[in-house]
């Protein structure tokens, strides 16, 4: 009788270790299983990806816009043309408003960023409330001498209302262009702080 306890209760401990052996055998595989997919995920979601021409970093590559992260924001080039107004309504949809060109290193580093030299964008500069008088989007005066290749004279001829709008052009090249055009546009981003 005794020997039939202990063979009994050598049998349930064998059940008992190969039951744990199971179970710890699939908390380990479902540990290397989140393991991969929080890399992955990692990788996916934190490193730049590069553009076909390899220099260019776009931070949203399911979005047709280049995004480059640059002191504190991003700025965002689009590929599609808009007028003026729906380029900064398109701008303030993504967190932004159209660019303010604060001094000439962000200058530069924008017409770095211009495409071809047949490429206007669209900045964040008007004297559409009062002709002549230059004001950024946060209505901050322009205080800068900039490079007009089209200096500001509120032409009528392509449209009755004049210029009142800013284009930028490889080479830190400014316009004064009718609003109405259709142009591309440069957005900057204010990057969020985490809490």
């Amino acid at each position: 009788m005794h020997k039939k306890m202990r063979d009994s209760k050598f049998k349930d401990d064998r059940h008992c270790s190969r039951a744990m052996l199971r179970l710890l055998s699939v908390l380990l595989f479902l540990s290397l299983l989140a393991n991969g997919v929080l890399t992955y995920m990692f990788f996916v979601d934190f490193q730049p990806v590069i553009s076909k021409n390899n220099r260019q970093p776009n931070y949203c590559s399911d979005l047709k816009e280049k995004w480059f992260k640059s002191k504190g924001r991003f700025y965002v080039f689009s590929t599609d043309t808009m007028d003026w107004n729906s380029s900064r309504e398109r701008c303030q949809a993504l967190g932004g408003d159209l660019v303010i060109v604060n001094d000439k290193e962000e200058e530069v580093f924008l017409a770095k960023h211009v495409g071809d030299i047949n490429d206007f964008y669209w900045i964040g500069l008007t004297d559409s409330q009062t002709e002549g008088v230059w004001l950024w989007v946060d209505n901050t005066p322009l205080n800068n001498n900039h490079s007009w290749e089209y200096p500001p004279d509120d032409w009528k001829v392509e449209n009755p209302i004049g210029e009142d709008c800013v284009i930028l052009k490889k080479k830190t090249k400014w316009g004064d262009v009718s609003c109405l055009r259709r142009e591309k546009r440069i957005c900057e981003i204010p990057c969020s702080n985490p809490q």
